[in-house]
């Protein structure tokens, strides 16, 4: 497997994913209803690797919806976190398996269900930077050119910068407006050509004013002729009080 491979399809599978969405939904007409009871909301991560592997990376969380004159506040803590890696990435694996996440709790939701924007986003607790130092290391030790280096290390230095500031998940995570959407956009590569992103996010179980059974978000990314499948799935089921 390929540096560049690696430092895309590992580094940033295990950090926190970068801020691409979709474009938000348009503002629902209903009232968010979310259940009085606990709820198990669990986030799983999967990205593939040019060799047809994947890495998997789920966490758990129990939350609880308090209301709120505006909306709703969400308090929770982590129940666990489970990674699934190949052997070339289990040193990235640690990381994301002790990786704190200060001040992800509260989470506070509009009267419709959606993410309302942070002003203060979680500030990470070393491992980003762990995972830099690691990946500049790999790039240290490879046979490339100095050029081939230069851009590995520029490549490595957007990939870890994008996830700064927390998780950037879906808007309407908690409430979807619709079944499906989907956002292309192109980006620029540090060698000047072009590449794509596409996003697709998806709602199973769907009832206006509710809790979905299950969120989808899949991102299809094709660097400059390296095309690489992303997915983040959340599900949301009631919990024992």
């Amino acid at each position: 497997m390929s540096t560049r491979a690696i430092l895309l399809a590992g580094i940033a599978a295990l950090g926190p994913a970068a801020a691409v969405q979709a474009a938000p939904a348009a503002p629902a007409a209903v009232v968010f209803k979310p259940p009085e009871g606990p709820v198990l909301v669990s986030r799983t991560v999967v990205r593939s690797l040019v060799d047809g592997k994947e890495v998997r990376a789920t966490r758990r969380y129990l939350i609880w919806f308090r209301p709120e004159e505006s909306g709703w506040r969400l308090e929770g803590e982590l129940r666990d976190v489970t990674v699934e890696v190949p052997p070339s990435l289990e040193q990235f694996a640690g990381l994301e398996r002790n990786r704190a996440e200060p001040g992800f709790f509260p989470i506070r939701l509009d009267a419709a269900g959606r993410l309302l924007p942070r002003s203060d986003p979680p500030v990470g607790d070393g491992s980003r930077a762990k995972a830099v130092a690691l990946g500049e290391m790999m790039i240290a030790g490879a046979l490339m050119s100095p050029s081939a280096r230069n851009q590995a290390n520029t490549m490595l230095t957007q990939v870890v910068m994008a996830g700064n500031g927390g998780t950037a998940w879906p808007i309407d995570v908690f409430s979807p407006a619709r079944a499906e959407s989907v956002e292309s956009r192109e980006i620029a590569l540090p060698d000047g050509s072009r590449g794509s992103i596409t996003v697709t996010i998806r709602g199973e179980g769907l009832t206006p004013g509710a809790l979905p059974a299950r969120v989808e978000r899949t991102v299809l990314t094709d660097l400059g002729g390296t095309r690489r499948t992303s997915r983040e799935i959340w599900t949301f089921e009631r919990a024992q009080p």
